[in-house]
């Protein structure tokens, strides 16, 4: 098992080590990332919940006030190597989650649903015994957060949703290489790289998500008004969600705004950091 373990963790830092030739200038954010994560002196809890016969990974470091990390599908929580070692800096507790079948977490025997994440992130809420928290979230990791905020309001302070949808018309139909930018294309290729190998260990993941996010999310106007959270909505100029769904989102939704960014695509977090992080900085009150 602990050679498994180390194995499977080689083959991530080796993976994610070729955004260096890959990927700029998203590499320089992975180098300060990989400094911090092997010389860092902040508290650090790591653990796991089982649920419907998954074990879902946790990771929460420093202290202050809480912040939860939710990423997109097909990733894991190590897409946010350019927002998380900032945020320890800056005095937040950050909690990272591996959503259920990705990363180290099990897929389980419950139906995959966003319902069955927003319950998985809740329960490891509980068992960090932590009562409110902001969110940001990814894509997939996004809808939880909005999911979160509409069925259990007292557990979420403030809501980031980056590259999110409230329903599947929201997904660009058309989604091939020609109509991405090049730098978007380049880091679709590498995370598919990755997930070649992550396929081995997670199954059918890909073809259920594929299914869900045919069906899902179904959150109506009525839904998104009852979210009264103050919440960001950043989606990128070339983004895969398309522009007028995430406007008409962020109007629908209770006490939100929205900010577009420029040559940006659906990753944001990772391609245009720099933008991201300024933007998590004056939504959430975070010093400069």
């Amino acid at each position: 098992m602990k050679k498994l373990y180390f194995t499977s963790w080689l083959v991530l830092l080796v993976s994610l080590t070729a955004v260096f030739m890959i990927l700029q200038p998203m590499s320089g954010n992975f180098a300060r990332y990989l400094a911090w994560r092997y010389t860092t002196d902040s508290a650090v809890q790591t653990g796991v919940i089982e649920r419907h016969g998954a074990r879902i990974k946790y990771v929460s470091y420093g202290i202050g006030k809480p912040v939860l990390l939710l990423h997109g599908g097909l990733s894991n929580k190590l897409s946010w190597y350019s927002q998380l070692p900032w945020l320890v800096e800056k005095g937040r507790q950050v909690i990272l989650i591996d959503t259920r079948g990705h990363g180290e977490s099990t897929q389980g025997d419950a139906e995959l649903n966003y319902q069955t994440f927003a319950d998985d992130t809740l329960q490891v809420l509980d068992e960090l015994k932590i009562a409110r928290t902001d969110i940001i979230g990814w894509s997939d990791g996004g809808i939880i957060a909005l999911l979160l905020g509409l069925e259990a309001p007292q557990r979420v302070d403030k809501i980031v949703a980056i590259s999110a949808n409230f329903h599947p018309s929201g997904l660009i139909a058309d989604n091939s290489p020609a109509s991405r930018p090049a730098r978007n294309v380049r880091l679709l290729s590498w995370l598919r790289g990755l997930w070649s190998y992550l396929t081995e260990r997670n199954g059918n993941l890909e073809a259920r998500l594929k299914q869900l996010w045919h069906v899902e999310p179904q959150l109506s106007q009525t839904d998104l008004q009852a979210i009264t959270a103050p919440t960001l909505v950043i989606t990128g100029e070339n983004d895969i969600i398309d522009l007028p769904h995430s406007s008409q989102m962020a109007q629908m939704l209770g006490n939100a705004k929205i900010d577009i960014l420029l040559d940006a695509g659906h990753a944001a977090p990772v391609t245009h950091a720099k933008q991201v992080n300024r933007l998590l900085a004056s939504f959430l009150d975070i010093e400069q």
